[in-house]
């Protein structure tokens, strides 16, 4: 994910200001984008509480603001836009029951407070706590506890709850909303596939209105510019700490979808923001984002996944356009006619939406599980996500303190606090057979290495002494892995077919053989493989480049994480060649060419500095066809799953972050 100074994905990069008229184009994309989402939170906190909670004009303006916070506490380093979240709909809702505005609102501000205070916490000592503290097995169980938890919601605006009179307008009305925006997301192309949710709205609205399910008296009495709602506290409420406390286990939900958001985007954009701005720094805006919206009574803010496709999509990273994005949606704030027009939509319309939208968040929860590889079949992993969906769904509350001063958690806030800390105390099962488990070193012998190609240069020997000496600094060690990658991308190429071309010299006409160069892929396993890349690409300067974005779980046996797959259109009619300079477990290995093979790619090549003989064996038997190149193939790995001596954490000393 570290910059490679290939800027070529980009169009616009980071700082570059676009001309006008683009910039302007392409601001209104973002807040399309948002748009859906953003209003929709507020909507549905009103219908979760039965009355009005927040105002679309605030959430609006919170949004602009909090994306321009951002973007200053990021040094405009990041090209990320802040809208409402999701995850807040049921907790604001609970705290409004239970402490009535001032509970809702202070409960925000609390998030962003609780954002601020961990941004410190990893500018002192790191991020790898929160790993620690979020695995997948917590996040996932708590992503769809959000989802399911509202799906009551949904039915009952849809007009199907048990006690609810048939309407039978109101039932087809959903229907269409839902197939809309069902359509978009199965079908839409371009930038609609972004926008389902809003285009679903849309057309759900339009068939309400023929309808005649929408009351336009509050948008013809409303004028074309109005003040916001704005709630401040002190002025319309005194902060209640008591009720809003019991929101904050909330915050770490967020904080996991932060963390994933500005991964993706550092893929799409060539940039770990994680590294540089930093998660200090992009937390730090986050929660003062959100903070600030509690402060003028509008929803917490989140990362918008929908504005990351954007940037992916158009491939402008630019700062100037998130920037006037923001101004664009505290400008529509305050046009009155536009939000009263929104704020007649009727239930039914986003109950079609909701039911999708509910659904859907249950989903991506589901896919943290899967996507992350949570073995199910360790009783440790069934005990908490089984402890969490049944303590956040089954209306489980716990109170603590007397009267005026208990608070209560219940739902998802009791649901993540009890994730935690059964995750953290129980523990491990030990387990006899684990694919992860270092293979004992005797039980290798040559021939079960029949795919693997050592080379044993006398070049490659020399800069592989220098590569692991641990005083090597971060520049030569750069250099070294992209050279020792050219050598082996030498060998690797020996089987190479030429085809028949003539040229001409300074003195005749010769018949020669050349290399079709789009025949070949480089696919670099993130971040480690991108140390090899320049490297190869002096060997075949016009081959296509994909990326595989994984990493290596040490809370979780080792394991491979994926969260990044792209390559480049008809891989499957291209020779690959993986890059990575450690093969140790053979995890990542085989995990990225089972991707490869998904794609039907027919003919794929490994190379790798080193290999513990170990990983070799495990890949060779499960993908015999893969041959294999590596500059040495080392010891074994200890019990860590290191290899032994190795070199390193490749990725840490190829960009320095350690």
């Amino acid at each position: 994910m570290e910059n490679t100074s290939k800027k070529s994905n980009l169009i616009l990069d980071v700082n570059e200001k676009p001309k006008i008229i683009q910039w302007i184009i392409l601001a209104l994309q973002h807040v399309f984008a948002m748009f859906g989402a953003t209003i929709l939170v507020p909507i549905l906190v009103n219908s979760a509480a039965g009355e009005e909670v927040l105002s679309i004009p605030v959430a609006l303006v919170a949004s602009g603001i909090g994306t321009l916070i951002y973007i200053l506490c990021t040094k405009a380093k990041s090209p990320v836009y802040l809208g409402s979240s999701f995850a807040f709909i049921a907790p604001i809702a609970a705290a409004y029951a239970k402490g009535g505005i001032a509970g809702a609102m202070t409960g925000v501000m609390i998030i962003g407070l609780i954002y601020v205070v961990f941004a410190l916490i990893v500018k002192i000592i790191g991020k790898k706590w929160i790993d620690k503290i979020l695995p997948p097995i917590v996040i996932g169980p708590m992503i769809m506890i959000i989802g399911l938890g509202l799906a009551g919601s949904a039915v009952g605006q849809i007009g199907l709850a048990e006690n609810s009179t048939f309407e039978w307008k109101s039932v087809v009305v959903a229907l269409i909303t839902f197939l809309a925006t069902s359509i978009v997301m199965v079908r839409g192309k371009g930038f609609l596939k972004i926008i389902p949710f809003l285009v679903g709205i849309i057309v759900g609205y339009i068939s309400a209105i023929c309808f005649g399910l929408v009351n336009f008296d509050a948008v013809m009495s409303a004028t074309f510019f109005s003040m916001p709602n704005f709630m401040i506290p002190f002025v319309h409420y005194t902060p209640n700490l008591i009720v809003a406390l019991a929101m904050a286990p909330i915050a770490l939900v967020t904080m996991a979808e932060h963390i994933g958001d500005h991964t993706a985007l550092s893929t799409i954009i060539g940039k770990d923001l994680l590294r540089e701005p930093g998660l200090d720094r992009t937390l730090m805006g986050d929660g003062i984002a959100t903070f600030v919206a509690g402060l003028i009574g509008g929803p917490a803010n989140t990362t918008y996944g929908e504005n990351t496709s954007v940037v992916g999509m158009t491939k402008i990273a630019s700062v100037w356009v998130i920037g006037l994005a923001a101004i664009f949606a505290i400008i529509l704030g305050f046009l009155g006619k536009f939000t009263a027009v929104v704020s007649s939509i009727p239930n039914c319309v986003l109950g079609g939406v909701s039911l999708l939208l509910y659904g859907f968040i249950a989903v991506n929860g589901l896919k943290v599980l899967i996507e992350n590889q949570v073995d199910f079949r360790k009783n440790k992993n069934v005990i908490v996500a089984s402890s969490m969906l049944v303590l956040g769904l089954g209306g489980a509350a716990l109170s603590i303190g007397t009267g005026d001063y208990s608070i209560t958690f219940s739902g998802m806030s009791l649901a993540a606090i009890v994730g935690i800390l059964l995750n953290l105390f129980l523990p491990n099962e030990k387990e006899e057979n684990n694919n992860s488990t270092p293979i004992e070193k005797e039980t290798i012998k040559p021939e079960d290495l029949k795919t693997v190609t050592e080379i044993n240069h006398p070049l490659i020997t020399h800069k592989l002494g220098i590569l692991r000496n641990k005083k090597t600094g971060t520049k030569e060690f750069r250099e070294l892995a992209e050279e020792i990658g050219m050598f082996l991308c030498y060998k690797a190429m020996e089987d190479a077919k030429l085809e028949e071309t003539e040229i001409e010299t300074p003195i005749c006409k010769l018949k020669t053989e050349k290399l079709n160069e789009d025949k070949y892929a480089f696919v670099p396993i993130l971040r480690a493989g991108m140390g090899m890349l320049d490297g190869v690409i002096n060997v075949i300067p016009n081959a296509k480049i994909g990326h595989i974005g994984m990493y290596r779980d040490d809370s979780n046996d080792h394991k491979p994480v994926n969260y990044f797959f792209k390559v480049p259109k008809n891989i499957e009619d291209k020779e690959v060649i993986l890059l990575d300079p450690m093969l140790a477990t053979g995890g990542s290995a085989i995990d990225a060419i089972d991707l490869l093979k998904e794609k039907n790619v027919k003919k794929i090549k490994f190379i790798c500095i080193i290999a513990a003989p170990e990983g070799l064996k495990r890949v060779q038997e499960k993908h015999p066809d893969v041959q294999i190149y590596c500059g040495h193939i080392d010891d074994h790995l200890n019990e860590d799953a290191y290899i032994v001596p190795g070199l390193g954490d490749a990725g840490d000393r190829i960009y320095g972050t350690k």
